[in-house]
């Protein structure tokens, strides 16, 4: 038995630390309906576990060494500029246009990294980093028309944007759940698709800044405690909704990018580098020390952007852009590259080597003074060491893309996140005197998502072990009766299927599809990059 269509549901950052003791409460029954049916894994995400990165190896099926996609930022090594990524440095073509190559119609909205869109048999609608001034940006573009004209503007972006009371902007990431929902639907009545995907953002968002509220002692406990579980229950409502628009012989999975869990403190690692002499730096690090919105004028913007002429409104977003930009800079900007053998950039906290300072024969003893160093770090205020495993690249990734990767690439422990230059400015904290630091999220990624499917072919009620991220997508096509391509690392988890269905579809593999030629320039220059901050800072991320 195979499936006539996939439909693939994601909800970003969704975990089963969540989710579970809603299942067992009745919370989410939709959910429960399909895990009964189908077949459920605690799944492990990408290294790091971003959201760019892990998007990306649950389209492509491969992982960041392959696809090439290791940070929502990166360093270039030449110019020394930090930028936003985008699917135009994507070196693997995603399953939606693999299927489309093979004839099939699919297509995908709301996925991270999805910007500029891949032109295939069907529609993409780019999801975050995505520039928020971007001009049609759907393919094709009359779906973009047709979205606003029914939808408006706003459900062509990512999810709700900030706001500075945290009651009402629950109540946006409730109402954009279902608003995400009604556009799913329309998209999946207007053209069925045999591969559709739509990604849900408000289980994530709502993690990074609500879980202190879960804490009894936290002073809004009692009208906010249940927020994020608020928004896992509307999340059920719309998982219900989708399945039950899809014909019974579809595949439906449900996919997760990473889990999630409590933040509590911020390690400044340049800091770090700084005391140890392996960066230096020209000017003062207070200088990046700015003054952030207040609650005030964030409100007093928002006013203004309902109320004022668009071309007022483009005009004040086309300068703050341009001040996201040299935000974004402002940190490599007073590095001294002649003397510095190092410097972190990136949300994951990933070392770049300074070739200037940093020979080949220079390299292993530098990664291993690093990992010595990092590893014996212990937070005087817990006790704990914040970092729990620091690698050189070539022990993670393999693939023509591994160069590009941060040369050493850290990951934090239960409670911790590194300190991003440029959030100093943006959060206007000041500059940490010491490694440590407070963090405005109270929520962080952590390393498993989740993943579930149902449908022909597929064993009830069963749960897997090692699931990986690149395993959904060569599983997904298994499911639907296609050939894997060579190029992907994940396999298809084959204890997901009968006995039956194994014997009669023998695994097979095809030839590795071409990725498209991404526009010239697309998510690479300066412009971009300040649209994209942009963005970024409306949704609270920056």
């Amino acid at each position: 038995m195979k499936a006539s269509r996939a439909v693939v549901v994601g909800w970003d950052g969704a975990t089963f630390d969540i989710i579970t003791p809603l299942l067992a409460a009745g919370r989410m029954p939709h959910l429960a309906a399909l895990l009964a049916r189908g077949v459920h894994a605690r799944l492990r995400s990408t290294v790091p576990p971003v959201t760019p990165v892990a998007w990306t190896s649950f389209a492509t099926g491969t992982s960041p060494g392959r696809h090439g996609i290791f940070d929502a930022l990166t360093l270039d090594p030449a110019s020394h500029a930090v930028r936003f990524v985008s699917a135009a440095m994507r070196r693997v073509a995603p399953v939606w246009s693999v299927l489309s190559a093979r004839g099939r119609p699919a297509g995908a909205v709301n996925v991270p990294v999805t910007w500029p869109p891949d032109a295939v048999d069907g529609f993409v609608v780019p999801g975050m980093f995505t520039p928020s001034d971007a001009e049609n940006f759907v393919h094709p573009p009359e779906l973009q028309a047709a979205i606003e004209a029914r939808f408006g503007p706003a459900m062509c972006r990512d999810s709700p944007a900030m706001d500075p009371d945290p009651a009402r902007y629950l109540e946006n990431l409730l109402a954009g759940v279902t608003a995400r929902c009604d556009l799913t639907l329309w998209l999946m009545e207007r053209r069925p698709l045999d591969y559709f995907c739509s990604v849900f953002m408000e289980s994530d968002r709502v993690q990074h800044f609500f879980w202190a509220y879960r804490d009894p002692t936290h002073p809004l406990h009692a009208r906010l405690g249940q927020a994020i579980e608020a928004v896992y229950e509307r999340l059920d409502a719309a998982l219900g909704r989708i399945v039950a628009a899809c014909p019974p012989d579809a595949a439906v999975a449900l996919v997760s990018d990473h889990g999630a869990g409590p933040l509590r403190r911020a390690i400044f690692l340049n800091r770090w580098l700084m005391d140890q002499g392996l960066l230096v730096l020209s000017g003062e690090l207070a200088a990046l020390a700015g003054r952030p919105p207040s609650a005030l004028r964030r409100a007093a913007a928002a006013v203004a952007k309902a109320v004022l002429p668009a071309s007022v409104v483009a005009a004040r977003r086309k300068g703050r852009s341009r001040a996201h930009a040299r935000i974004n800079n402002l940190f490599s900007a007073i590095v001294d590259w002649e003397r510095s053998a190092c410097v972190s950039e990136g949300i994951a906290g990933g070392i770049f080597f300074n070739p200037r300072v940093v020979g080949p024969g220079d390299r292993e003893a530098l990664t291993r003074r690093l990992k010595e160093g990092l590893a014996a770090i212990v937070d005087p205020e817990t006790g704990q060491h914040p970092f729990m495993a620091v690698h050189a690249r070539e022990e993670l990734y393999t693939g023509d893309a591994v160069a590009d990767a941060p040369d050493v690439v850290t990951l934090c422990g239960p409670g911790y996140q590194v300190l991003v230059p440029h959030e100093i400015a943006l959060y206007g904290q000041g500059a940490p005197t010491g490694l440590f630091a407070p963090h405005k999220w109270s929520g962080r990624h952590e390393q498993h998502g989740v993943f579930a499917l149902a449908g022909p072919g597929v064993v009830a009620g069963a749960e897997l072990s090692g699931a990986d991220m690149p395993d959904v997508t060569p599983t997904l096509l298994y499911a639907l009766g296609e050939a894997v391509p060579e190029n992907m690392d994940g396999r298809v988890l084959t204890a997901a299927f009968t006995p039956e269905t194994l014997a009669a579809r023998p695994l097979a593999t095809a030839a590795a599809a071409a990725a498209a030629a991404a526009t010239a320039g697309a998510g690479t220059d300066s412009e971009a990059t300040a649209r994209i901050a942009d963005e970024l800072s409306d949704l609270g991320y920056m």
